[in-house]
């Protein structure tokens, strides 16, 4: 059986996503809207500065850099006000933007930058000393290291620590170079993001989603909420503190607030205390989160604390919220608490829950122009109130993954579907529940995390003979936690617990720690082929 979203179908405008954003003519209004304000500082971007700017940076980028179309740039930066005209520069310059993980140390950026073949790298300046050494591995010569975030208290520097800002480089750049155009096959074609996502299973793969996928995304999602916004009395005044290196953050937290001109508070780094004070000073109405932030929401005593009344919309997704939470978070505050379900690979939204017809537990509806299928282990379509597998299809979805045909094939059948690993019912209205995953990453705080990749580093210390990772649930903090278990070397016994997890951490990004803990054990439960039976060790730890 196949399913469709209630909403018709949209069509999808044959332009690049730079020119859908700025230049159409439904576009050209409101240049003075304030669009982005940093929630340190201040400071605000208007509609009209952003585009002006991120022109220079496209200009600068081919006058001064040498760069070409095609050419790969890497952003790796937490969350800044100068994030999109740094990202939406590039695009209108016709470079290939690859997100990084702020969180990612040397070794980490290194591997992505090899595989996707960055040329460029714009850097936080707090994490140049990383981004200097990891260029160094990769070749990128030190002027084509650019640092982001650099001020002098309002001011923005133009160089610092040797390194040209992205301000110094557009100091004295033209906004009139033309743009790169795109014919609507380019559009179809033409990769935008190169996001990395652990996909199904494995290590991160470089997710290319194209100028049209990417404007596919926008319209399918505005068509969706349309009914909504234009029921609310005031226009939204949203919160950005999710990552916009994250797809979720990237289109839904940057992109969105553009093509709507709604005023988005964006946090370098969530802090709960900050977070509240700024619902309170901005009367901020729409705060996209994730689960462990609804946790906070509804029991931290702070709560109490600030005037969170002009709250209206918590959207929530990246990882599965519970009814009784979402209950508690709803009781508490009187707002909207809905999930949505979204993968890097799709763009990232395919489910939508509608906020004035919230089905508990459900993930919401299809968003439109995207047809559905759910399938059994053997392959076979199940009708609704079955489990199975949700498969997706529509102009959303990515071209494939980068340099990995094998993994694109095993992703994408021949009939165009995205095999999402999610397991899930429909219910007779069309509304989406998801029962588990096939996925073997862990989602921790919204972030994924691969367990094949921490059992690499894992194999690597001179202790370990073997290793295996799964998340387990901390209902506490409402995330899953990775958790280790080590089989060590006959000749290694009296290593501790303790010294495997610091080993662990000094080689990965913060999200990527074993907060569940190292276990030793005797062996790891494997099948005849050698697959790690992680259903084993999950009846182990529940015995």
């Amino acid at each position: 059986m196949i399913y469709k979203s209630p909403l018709p179908d949209i069509s999808v405008p044959n332009e690049g996503l730079y020119h859908y954003i700025f230049e159409t003519a439904e576009r050209q209004g409101q240049q003075d809207a304030p669009v982005f304000i940093d929630a340190d500082t201040g400071r605000t971007v208007t509609v009209g500065e952003l585009r002006t700017n991120s022109r220079k940076f496209a200009g600068a980028l081919q006058t001064k850099l040498g760069a070409s179309r095609g050419d790969v740039i890497a952003v790796y930066s937490p969350n800044d006000v100068d994030y999109p005209l740094v990202t939406l520069g590039s695009l209108a310059a016709g470079l290939v933007v690859t997100t990084v993980s702020s969180a990612y140390l040397a070794s980490e950026l290194t591997t992505q930058l090899t595989d996707s073949g960055a040329r460029y790298i714009v850097a936080d300046y707090a994490a140049l000393s990383v981004a200097k050494e990891a260029a160094a591995a990769t070749g990128i010569p030190d002027e084509h290291v650019i640092v982001l975030g650099a001020r002098d208290g309002s001011a923005d520097k133009l160089v610092f620590d040797g390194h040209t800002t992205v301000h110094g480089l557009i100091a004295d750049a033209s906004a009139d170079l033309p743009l790169v155009e795109l014919s609507p096959e380019e559009q179809a074609e033409t990769t935008a993001f190169l996001c990395y996502s652990s996909g199904t299973t494995g290590v991160p793969k470089g997710v290319q989603l194209t100028h049209r996928s990417v404007v596919a995304n926008f319209c399918q999602y505005m068509a969706q909420e349309r009914a909504w916004w234009d029921q609310l009395p005031t226009q939204d005044i949203q919160m950005a503190l999710l990552p916009f290196y994250h797809i979720y953050g990237l289109n839904v937290l940057m992109h969105i607030p553009i093509l709507r001109r709604s005023q988005t508070i964006v946090m370098r780094k969530f802090q709960f205390p900050q977070f509240l004070d700024l619902i309170q000073r901005y009367r901020v109405t729409l705060a996209y989160v994730v689960p462990p932030i609804c946790l906070a929401l509804a029991k931290h005593p702070l709560v109490d604390q600030y005037d969170l009344s002009s709250l209206r919309d918590l959207p929530c997704a990246a990882a599965p919220l519970s009814v009784e939470l979402a209950t508690a978070v709803r009781k508490r505050l009187g707002v909207v608490v809905r999930q949505g379900l979204g993968m890097t690979e799709a763009s990232p939204a395919v489910l939508v829950m509608s906020a004035d017809n919230v089905v508990d537990g459900s993930v919401g509806q299809l968003i439109p122009s995207i047809t559905a299928k759910i399938i059994d282990a053997e392959g076979n379509e199940v009708g609704p109130g079955e489990a199975g597998e949700l498969c997706v299809r529509g102009p959303n979805i990515m071209k494939g993954y980068w340099n990995q045909p094998e993994a694109t094939a095993a992703t994408i059948d021949a009939d165009g579907y995205l095999h999402t690993g999610d397991v899930v019912r429909v219910d007779e209205r069309g509304y989406f529940f998801v029962i588990d995953r096939i996925k073997e990453f862990i989602k921790y705080k919204g972030f994924q995390v691969a367990p094949a990749e921490l059992e690499a580093v894992l194999l690597t210390h001179d202790a370990v003979a073997d290793a295996a990772v799964i998340g387990i649930q901390c209902e506490e903090q409402a995330t899953e936690l990775p958790k280790a278990y080590v089989v060590l070397k006959p000749t290694h016994q009296d290593t501790t617990t303790q010294q495997i997890a610091e080993f662990v951490a000094e080689r990965v990004a913060t999200h990527k720690k074993l907060r569940g803990g190292v276990e030793f054990i005797a062996a790891i439960p494997r099948t005849e082929s050698g697959k790690i039976l992680r259903r084993d060790l999950r009846a182990r730890r529940q015995a």
